[in-house]
């Protein structure tokens, strides 16, 4: 069940490009290894993605990618 509640997470990052390799669920945090335009990132969040919305999700992911 909760697969198909997160795929909408999944989904929402494709449509920008990004694919999700795999999320890593901590205490208090995620960390999120993705490929972008052919590179690998890691970025931890504070919280878990249930508490933003897909859009927000991915614009945490593309301000990482930008940040460097």
């Amino acid at each position: 069940m909760a697969q198909k509640r997160l795929s909408k997470y999944k989904e929402e990052a494709l449509k920008h490009g990004i694919k999700i390799i795999d999320i890593y669920r901590g205490k208090e945090d995620e960390v999120i290894r993705f490929l972008y335009k052919g590179k690998v990132y890691v970025v931890k969040i504070r919280g878990y993605r249930e508490n933003m919305t897909p859009e927000e999700f991915v614009k945490v992911l593309l301000d990482n990618v930008r940040r460097g």
